[in-house]
């Protein structure tokens, strides 16, 4: 299977490997649909693989195993809370189980997807283990973003940002994947190289949502028109998943803005006109804005009522013009 953007990731496992010096926890850093989850299946091909060459065989009996999702020593903690948290309960068992050896190999990996949504008192519960684990076990967690993750653990533990694959990386990973070139190039021009939105997008009617719910909201603000961006906003207190989609969405915009004064990338769906934006409003204004999203965002990850959450923040978000 080809990586796409992760040879350095890749790379830098391989030569721990050779050289005996793993690290005993990973942090895989990056925007949802970049391939995090798929990077730390490959990091454990490459730490488990018998072979221990760096690069996973394919052909050994770990190899085989992982290949079924069958490994007893690819251990994958699902979290219990209902918004998808984990729980300090999701990660005690880690702690006794940890001391167990191996079933197979040398090694155990515990993963532990999307770890930045683990609550801090499970946070806490996990750093226990993380600062002096058996020498036999391997954290792999994935993230998309490490300020939510507390310090204690962060500095316990490698990070490796993934960024999202070049367009053209992504067009040949859809068309790979058996997508019409013609439908695979709508999808890129709509997500960039982000292949994990870019197939959502493509298989599932639903993710179309995203970005027309996107377009209107970053419309109505770029028109300074508060009655349409509080009309755009409303709608999305009915699903949370969306509503979190559109604002990260939203804050990739306002990134953007800030870079065409500065001469960055851009890279958010509405990249054709954060110049337009850009020139419209100051970068103090353009940087509330943002802080007013990531706000809101914290909000509603803490279960906080969306309705109110999203007028407070179309008020905000006006007032800043």
């Amino acid at each position: 299977m080809k990586l796409f953007s992760k040879d350095k990731a890749t790379s830098l496992i391989s030569s721990m490997i050779k050289s005996g010096r793993l690290c005993h926890a990973y942090i895989i850093c990056g925007e949802k649909g970049v391939g995090k989850k798929t990077l730390a299946l490959h990091m454990a091909e490459q730490i488990l693989c018998e072979a221990q060459s760096g690069e996973p065989c394919g052909l050994c009996k770990s190899c085989r195993m992982l290949s079924h999702n069958a490994h007893p020593d690819f251990i994958t903690v699902t979290p219990s809370g209902k918004s998808g948290n984990y729980r300090a309960d999701d990660l005690r068992p880690i702690i006794s189980d940890a001391n167990i050896s191996p079933n197979e190999g040398e090694r155990k990996i515990y993963f532990l997807p999307d770890i930045d949504r683990a609550l801090p008192a499970a946070q806490n519960v996990l750093l226990k283990i993380v600062e002096e684990p058996p020498s036999h076990v391997i954290f792999i967690m994935t993230a998309e973003s490490r300020e939510k993750i507390l310090p204690t653990v962060l500095s316990r533990a490698l990070t490796l940002n993934i960024p999202e694959p070049a367009e053209s990386e992504c067009l040949e990973a859809l068309t790979e994947s058996g997508y019409e070139k013609t439908a695979a190039e709508a999808a890129v021009s709509v997500f960039g190289g982000n292949i994990g939105r870019c197939k959502e997008y493509l298989s599932d009617d639903g993710a179309k949502a995203l970005p027309e719910a996107f377009a209107k909201v970053s419309d109505a603000l770029l028109r300074g028109d508060e009655y349409a961006l509080l009309t755009a906003l409303s709608p999305l207190d009915k699903d949370r998943d969306l509503c979190l989609g559109v604002l990260s969405a939203l804050k990739d915009f306002l990134r953007d803005a800030l870079a065409v004064k500065f001469g960055g990338k851009l890279c958010s769906l509405g990249k054709e006109r954060a110049a337009e934006l850009s020139k419209k409003l100051r970068q103090s204004a353009v940087e509330k804005m943002y802080d007013d999203i990531s706000l809101a965002e914290i909000k509603i990850n803490g279960n906080s009522q969306m309705s109110l959450t999203l007028c407070d923040l179309c008020g905000r978000l006006s007032s800043e013009r």
